[in-house]
């Protein structure tokens, strides 16, 4: 078997720590628990992070970027501005449903984590603001009366939809998610669509 190089190694554990933290949380999830489900000695481990801090916050950011991801893919398959904004309750009304959700990856390091100078807290409250003004962008280009309240509006759907469905489960009013945001949408962009 071919040794791994240091940034296999690093995508290797971090995908680990990804698994474990999300299931389990940060906190209860210690360095030796991610060093022994890795496969790969201490020193390894800890040459590419060398503190717990920064295998949460490169979790963090993972997880923040494979969101923008799986959500621009979800967008790109549509022209209309508004079938873009939609398509994002759809993916997240998806995420909600499948057995392996543990809520969103932000609120729950957000509220592991509450100091924010902590670097793992200031990566979820970024993505937050980057998702918000997404959200705007794609109002404007729908041609929302106004943008900021239907960004801070579908903001509250999608964070409520991933709270929600943490709590009651996959059957609970989350499913809804995709229709009360065409509500929203249609009724901020004046337009009717059936």
């Amino acid at each position: 078997m071919a040794r791994r190089t240091g940034e296999e190694n690093r995508r290797h554990i971090l995908a680990v720590a990804t698994g474990l933290y999300y299931r389990h949380g940060i906190r209860a999830v210690g360095m030796d628990l991610v060093v022994k489900e890795s496969g790969v000695g201490n020193a390894t481990v800890y040459r590419q992070f060398p503190t717990k801090d920064a295998l949460a916050t490169a979790y963090v950011q993972g997880r923040a970027d494979a969101w923008f991801e799986r959500m621009r893919e979800a967008t790109d398959r549509f022209d209309d501005p508004q079938e873009k904004l939609l398509a994002i309750f759809t993916a997240v009304t998806e995420d909600t449903q499948l057995p392996t959700f543990r809520g969103c990856p932000m609120l729950n390091t957000h509220t592991e984590f509450p100091d924010p100078e902590h670097p793992a807290n200031r990566v979820s409250v970024v993505h937050k603001q980057r998702v918000r003004d997404w959200l705007r962008d794609l109002a404007v280009a729908a041609g929302a009366s106004d943008p900021e309240q239907l960004a801070d509006e579908l903001l509250l759907v999608l964070n409520g939809a991933y709270a929600t469905a943490t709590v009651l489960g996959p059957e609970c009013s989350a499913r809804r998610t995709a229709d009360f945001a065409r509500r929203i949408i249609q009724a901020a962009c004046h337009v009717a669509r059936h």
